[in-house]
């Protein structure tokens, strides 16, 4: 298609590597890096290793929610409010919790870190140590329960996270809010848009 600045093809199909359709859809299939795509199903966990030719590998595991770990082979599975994390290397149980409120959106923010999104705060789960997950900031009332999250960033120095959502506006519409919150003052500034991310950039003639 001439003037299409983005030239699409086909890498793999989860149908033909084994992958119900059924489980084909947002909240069953993740994609966190380039490295897993993680499909949960009735009554096990497929993943799909994209750096060794799509190899998938098959759990009997039973859980509503998987998202893999963009760094290393971290599973984290989520059945109702119990959350767990598991190390595919060792074949182990990192660590549990069990939330006060179901997760409405969840996301590794790196490495280290699980964010998790509830109804009305978000907080930070470290895949190191035994701790349990630390709440961030609470939604703002502009990115409340009405609003169905879609995303979750945090920037690079970790000072800053940002919130965002979508709900329905008038006409048929969708509405867009974020919600950005400052870690060192405590404070957030809702901001309308529907996507949003971090980038460190070099500014010429400045040395910060």
């Amino acid at each position: 298609m001439a003037g299409v600045p983005i030239a699409f093809s086909e890498v793999l199909n989860l149908q033909q590597l084994g992958v119900p359709e059924t489980s084909i859809k947002h909240g069953l299939t993740t994609m966190e890096s380039d490295k897993w795509i993680v499909s949960v199903e009735p009554t096990q966990v497929s993943l799909v290793d994209l750096q060794n030719q799509a190899q998938v590998t098959r759990r009997p595991i039973k859980a509503e929610a998987a998202v893999m770990n963009p760094v290393s082979n971290i599973l984290a599975l989520r059945s109702g409010k119990m959350i767990q994390m598991f190390n595919l290397d060792t074949k182990s149980k990192l660590k549990s919790h069990d939330m006060d409120q179901p997760i409405v959106f969840w996301k590794w923010t790196g490495g280290n870190n699980l964010a998790l999104v509830t109804a009305t705060s978000v907080f930070h789960w470290s895949a190191e140590g035994t701790g349990a997950p630390v709440k961030v900031f609470d939604r703002h009332p502009t990115i409340g329960a009405n609003t169905q999250i879609i995303n979750y960033q945090v920037s690079p120095d970790a000072k800053w996270c940002l919130l965002g959502g979508i709900s329905a506006g008038q006409g048929g519409g969708v509405n867009g809010n974020m919600q950005l919150f400052s870690v060192e003052k405590k404070v957030s500034q809702p901001l309308q848009g529907h996507a949003g991310s971090f980038a460190t950039i070099k500014l010429v003639g400045r040395e910060d």
